[in-house]
């Protein structure tokens, strides 16, 4: 072999070994989420609109979607594969089966991390250990949807650090069984001077974390409407929420 033969296999030898490297990373850096929007509830019209914008945003963060409307796949073995689960305006009794249930818990306990988003909240009391998940579970809305004042508690979050202290838009504003500030990390409340029809008082919260039964638990009550998917800062406020209960971002939720 002739000493530029040499040379050139020695440089394709580390180019290759250097490609390996950058791929390995980019793959390290990824991470995977699952989408159940199942309904046993009202459905909201939002759902593909919630759908399509996570999936931007995968694409656009470097993090795989994958959705389902169905539980029924949900075993231990397939949640093991998923960062975070996600459960998107999933209304009633989502988890219906107690097997499912199980594994679901199973996957939390194990360290797992869950995203409830708006109607995630709206459970009707039919699995208690959910409703601790997520931290409170809802009641009732002021009617209709309304432009209103959210106050952001904690900028240091990946939630809600790119938000401003004071953040007006339209949302459907749901009020819960119980004031959840004590048990978990209030991110932001809503103003109810600002809207007519509240019923929490001078503390609401509207989007919280928290750590429960060895999981990652992240919850905002706002995506009611179709547009809010569309919101440069409710999208931000997303792609935060995301990557904290995937355990991607510092999840400092202590109450």
């Amino acid at each position: 072999m002739t000493l530029r033969v040499l040379f050139l296999s020695l440089l394709l030898t580390l180019a290759s070994a250097c490609g390996s490297q950058a791929s390995s990373g980019r793959i390290a850096d990824r991470f995977r989420v699952l989408v159940l929007t199942e309904t046993t509830g009202y459905r909201h019209d939002s759902i593909p609109a919630g759908v399509r914008a996570i999936q931007r945003l995968g694409r656009t963060h470097r993090f795989t979607v994958d959705t389902t409307g169905s539980s029924s796949g949900f075993t231990a073995k397939r949640l093991a594969r998923y960062d975070a689960v996600i459960f998107l305006s999933a209304t009633g009794t989502p988890v219906a089966k107690r097997a499912e249930q199980r594994a679901f818990e199973r996957y939390i306990r194990a360290g797992g991390g869950y995203l409830g988003i708006h109607a995630a909240s709206d459970t009707r009391g039919r699995w208690p250990w959910y409703e601790q998940l997520v931290g409170a579970r809802f009641t009732r809305h002021a009617p209709g949807t309304a432009r209103a004042t959210v106050k952001v508690e904690d900028r240091r979050a990946a939630a809600t650090e790119a938000l401003p202290a004071e953040w007006t838009r339209t949302d459907e504003w749901y009020e819960f069984d119980r004031n959840p500030r004590g048990r978990v990390r209030v991110l932001a409340t809503v103003d109810e001077s600002s809207y007519r029809g509240g019923k929490m008082g001078a503390d609401h919260p509207i989007a919280w974390c928290h750590r429960y039964d060895g999981g990652r638990s992240v919850y905002t009550a706002m995506g009611h409407t179709r547009e809010s998917f569309s919101e440069r800062r409710f999208l931000a406020h997303l792609k935060g929420a995301i990557e904290m209960a995937a355990g991607r971002a510092r999840f400092d939720c202590a109450p």
